[in-house]
């Protein structure tokens, strides 16, 4: 059983990274009706398919795949994480 999780991982990772700045890039300030909805479809996608991305990076990491691909989705994901806290930090620092 020799699959290639890593490129699942990878593609995964990047579809994450993809849907959600898309959702914060769509929100408007008052979201109504059918954007509260699409906003929720993007923004949970996005959660889910970055877990599935560490997942599969993981089992790659656990067949001992080779390449770089399986080092990709935690990077990615640490990445979001970093640009949302450098956001948070900002809107902080904005309230003073």
């Amino acid at each position: 059983m020799n699959e290639k999780y890593s490129k699942r991982s990878a593609i995964l990772s990047i579809i994450s990274a993809i849907t959600m700045f898309i959702a914060y890039e769509f929100a408007p300030d008052k979201p109504e009706g059918m954007m509260v909805v699409f906003l929720k479809v993007l923004f949970f996608s996005s959660i889910i398919t970055g877990v599935l991305s560490l997942v599969f990076s993981y089992i790659s990491f656990k067949n001992k795949e080779e390449g770089f691909l399986k080092k990709i989705a935690p990077l990615i994901i640490l990445l979001i994480l970093l640009v949302f806290s450098f956001s948070i930090i900002g809107v902080v620092i904005g309230l003073m």
